[in-house]
Parts: C-alpha cells; sequence; structure tokens
C-alpha cells in the first residue's frame, strides 16, 4: 500500500491512529459504525401545516427524522387512511387537500408529539 505523499521527499508510512504502527503490521480490530437509526417517535415534534399550492389546499408534515423508507411507509399509511393522493419533497410528507387536524391526530396515535402549525 502506498504511504502518504507517495513519490515525493515527504513520503511517509500511513500508521494505525491506535496503535501507531504501521497500517500493514496493525492488529487492531476495524471500526465498525453503529447504524443511526431513526429517533423514537416520542422524541420527534412534528409541525404539520396546510398551505395553498397552486391554488388547492396541500397539507405538509415536517420535521419527522425519519429514513427514506420510513417516510414512505408513514405517506402510505395516510394516503391509505385519509383517501389522497401525496408524496414526499424535501424530506416532508405532502398530502393533497387540508387533512392537517386527521394528520395530527394520527401522528399523536403513533407517538410522535405532533403539533399544528399555521392558519
Amino acid at each position: 500500500m502506498p504511504g502518504l505523499f507517495d513519490g515525493t521527499p515527504l513520503e511517509r508510512p500511513v500508521v494505525c491512529d491506535r496503535c501507531g504502527l504501521e497500517q500493514r503490521e496493525c492488529r487492531c480490530a476495524p471500526e465498525t459504525v453503529a447504524p443511526q437509526g431513526s429517533p423514537a417517535p416520542a422524541d420527534q415534534s412534528p409541525r404539520v401545516r396546510r398551505e395553498r399550492r397552486r391554488g388547492k389546499w396541500a397539507t405538509i408534515v415536517s420535521g419527522l427524522r425519519a429514513e427514506p423508507p420510513e417516510l414512505k411507509r408513514l405517506l402510505s399509511r395516510f394516503r391509505t387512511s385519509l383517501g389522497a393522493g401525496g408524496g414526499i419533497s424535501d424530506g416532508e410528507l405532502v398530502l393533497q387537500g387540508d387533512h392537517r387536524d386527521a394528520v395530527v391526530d394520527c401522528l399523536l396515535a403513533m407517538g410522535y408529539r405532533a403539533k399544528a402549525a399555521g392558519g
């Protein structure tokens, strides 16, 4: 394995940060990164607002700190229970129509600390 600044007068071997030995002589266990996952619903405070988009009402759920598969699952649940269309845009759930109160009630039932925002 080439070292740092390979082929220059400043060339040095790559050393382990923990033991200080050269990388090829190091016997330290490789570091494993724990998966982050999504925070628990009780630790999240999503905001649900309604706004006009292209002349029609849309319900926006923002502040969810979840992985994309989890967001898709939530969106699917809302679309089925409300009978509305929707999608994910910039990490926010966007539902067609004014369903703010129903979405807040559903999120509260799932354990989120949701609040209605806006007017």
